[in-house]
């Protein structure tokens, strides 16, 4: 093989493809980046069984073959280059890789084991998406999704789609986030995936630019796809829950308040809780909010933010899963739905229905505030 690639192109691959072989792994191999050159152009690909990634490359080729290099340190290597055209020439199980007046020469294993790569195909007719919507309904929802092995069927997100929309959910029981792009003509009947994080993540770092993303379901797998790259993820197995069942179809108490403020005094009221908890107590009134925090070991906090509430209600919420909540409203006013003091409620945009999050809120000990 040798072939020379515009060393910004280079780095791009790497950069995303170096989070699949950067993962402990006991195959020598999947640590490796597999670089291959023919007559269809140039190809970066890297995989850990369970996520796979295809990436290609602008270059010259003046002979072709394919060689696998460990991903880390050729990401290393290419980062500290000269911005100049990269030459890389491979002889047996060896690169060596020119830049300007700098040399390299790189030790490789073979590409022939190398596990088998996603391909889309003509009649994978799937999906269509803008990438940074995709990419903004995939954060919308990651932060909820569970961590712990034993429900290794919430350790992801749910990838649910119908003749009308398309829904990213996540939840871990103790909250629910949901996404909704209003989408005609996507399925004929409703279908879910459950999607692991590293996919999603992958996907992010992949395609949050793309003009488009083509996505495909396959049995066990999901395909994204754009005019440079491809990724493939096998799906989580398990039935995910009934997450429509467990949002409440209305609230009686209705809160209004500026997004940013209210996180800003979540934040600052924060630093005083309890640190095995972080609960903030939200005192809510007509016409404000009250938070407060308070440990034995630091002492108590107290800020006062202005809102709108039909009604007069206490409760408490784990401050960092609030401000999770509160993260991706766009508008300036969030909307805090509540029924009473141990009781979901739904935190939304005050100017759009494309997301929510469903919180459940702690007990209260006796304050001293």
């Amino acid at each position: 093989m040798q072939i020379t690639v515009p060393r910004e192109e280079l780095q791009q691959a790497l950069s995303v493809l170096q989070h699949i072989t950067g993962a402990k792994t006991a195959i020598p191999l999947l640590a490796n980046v597999r670089i291959a050159a023919d007559t269809s152009g140039i190809e970066l690909a890297a995989s850990d069984l369970e996520v796979a990634l295809r990436w290609r490359v602008q270059g010259d080729i003046a002979e072709g073959g394919t060689i696998t290099l460990p991903g880390r340190k050729l990401n290393e290597i290419v980062s500290v280059l000269p911005d100049e055209p990269i030459q890389m020439e491979s002889s047996g199980n060896q690169v060596q890789i020119v830049c300007d007046r700098v040399q390299y020469k790189l030790f490789g294993l073979p590409a022939d084991e190398f596990p088998a790569l996603p391909e889309l195909q003509e009649e994978d007719e799937g999906l269509r998406i803008d990438g940074p919507i995709l990419a903004r309904m995939f954060q919308r929802t990651k932060f909820a999704a569970a961590v712990e092995e034993g429900r290794y069927f919430l350790n992801g997100v749910y990838f649910h789609l119908s003749p009308d929309w398309v829904r990213t959910v996540a939840t871990d029981s103790r909250r629910l986030a949901l996404s909704q792009l209003d989408l005609s003509g996507v399925v004929e009947k409703e279908t879910g995936v459950i999607i692991p994080i590293k996919a999603v993540e992958e996907t992010l770092r992949t395609f949050s630019d793309s003009e488009e993303v083509r996505i495909a379901l396959r049995e066990k797998q999901i395909l994204f796809a754009d005019d440079r790259a491809v990724l493939g993820a096998r799906l989580l197995d398990g039935e995910y829950p009934a997450y429509s069942q467990l949002i409440p179809k209305s609230h009686p108490i209705q809160v209004e308040v500026e997004k940013e403020l209210f996180a800003t005094a979540i934040r600052r009221v924060s630093l005083l809780a309890n640190p095995k908890t972080t609960t903030v107590r939200l005192e809510i009134s007509s016409e404000e909010i009250t938070l407060s925090a308070s440990s034995a070991e630091f002492g108590e906090a107290r800020e006062v933010v202005p809102a709108s509430s039909n009604d007069s209600i206490t409760i408490g919420f784990n401050a960092r899963y609030l401000l999770d909540a509160l993260g991706p409203i766009e508008s300036k006013v969030a909307v805090l739905e509540l029924k009473e003091a141990l009781t979901a409620a739904v935190i939304r945009d005050a100017e759009s229905s494309e997301y929510l999050c469903l919180l459940m809120p702690v007990r209260l000990e006796a304050a001293s505030l």
